[in-house]
């Protein structure tokens, strides 16, 4: 039992001293297909695919779809509470209006304050503090314990399982792993980044002056994201879905809402839906967040210095 999750399991493992092997993602039958295409529905009408068509016709007050679609899901969560069927995914529909609400309506005007900009100094991708209190409202009357919300370090040389899109076909050990992906991201990122932003390379003299906000900034931002995007839809979906399915849902609404931010569009879509799915795999794998959290910051680092260099004076 140890370390394998079964058809009916939750993503919740009994505690163990021992040390754990990886958790095997298998495939899983008898989910209510109704809570499926209400948990998929969701997440697209909660991502930025609506305004990226209001985006482009270039009508409505900037915050009208947004703040629409996060009065729709809440009412959908309402609803859903009070439906047997549905309940289990009541927390997993308020925590998407939450995010869309906190990311693209709060997050946005607390960045045209006054006080914020002359603090934030230009950087307005800082993370979404906001959104991070309004989410802790979706754990009432649940009770999460840290397991469930992946809040440790975790086993970081955990067993990596193959999956079809990898280039290993037997299970490798995450510290080996983790760090092939960071030169992988690494390389992907810069590559994509220098194309895009067309940096000035002459900034690079203020590397060491600029290096502890970029820690700092990258830190709080990778924190932020991974708890926001991973940590709480996952445990919301424990109930609900397969892990796989759940892994693969939480990652496709991450990528598209990299639409509009670093890296953007099409192409971001692509890569932040990847790094989403490995991140929210080394999560279910390890039973913590270490390896997420590491290398998104390192990502973010880099994605700072390049904003950076991409500004003008």
């Amino acid at each position: 039992m140890a370390g394998v999750i079964s058809a009916e399991a939750s993503f919740s493992i009994p505690r163990l001293r021992i040390r754990r092997p990886g958790i095997v993602l298998s495939r899983s039958d008898g989910v209510d297909p109704l809570r499926r295409w209400v948990a998929w529905g969701a997440m697209l009408a909660a991502s930025v695919v609506p305004m990226i068509f209001s985006h482009s016709t270039g009508h409505g007050p900037p915050y009208a779809v947004p703040a629409t679609q996060a009065l729709v899901l809440a009412v959908a969560a309402i609803i859903a509470r009070r439906s047997r069927r549905l309940n289990p995914l009541a927390g997993f529909l308020f925590t998407l209006a939450i995010l869309r609400l906190g990311w693209s309506v709060i997050a946005p005007m607390l960045g045209e304050w006054g006080p914020i900009q002359s603090v934030a100094a230009g950087m307005s991708w800082g993370p979404n503090v906001a959104g991070v209190l309004l989410m802790l409202t979706t754990f009432i009357g649940r009770n999460f314990s840290r397991d469930d919300l992946f809040l440790r370090v975790g086993q970081l040389d955990a067993p990596a399982q193959p999956e079809p899109i990898l280039w290993f076909r037997k299970p490798i050990p995450w510290s080996r792993f983790g760090p092939q992906l960071l030169v992988i991201f690494g390389l992907g990122l810069t590559a994509f980044l220098f194309n895009s932003l067309r940096p000035n390379l002459g900034e690079l003299s203020r590397f060491r002056q600029l290096l502890p906000w970029a820690l700092a900034t990258a830190a709080l931002n990778a924190a932020n994201e991974e708890f926001q995007f991973r940590c709480v839809p996952l445990a919301h979906l424990r109930s609900v879905l397969p892990v796989r399915e759940a892994l693969w849902l939480t990652a496709i609404f991450f990528g598209l809402a990299h639409y509009f931010g670093q890296p953007s569009g099409p192409i971001g879509i692509l890569m932040a839906t990847i790094a989403g799915w490995i991140w929210a795999k080394s999560m279910v794998e390890t039973r913590g967040v270490g390896w997420a959290f590491g290398i998104h910051m390192l990502q973010d680092v880099v994605i700072f210095y390049f904003l950076a260099m991409s500004m003008k004076t």
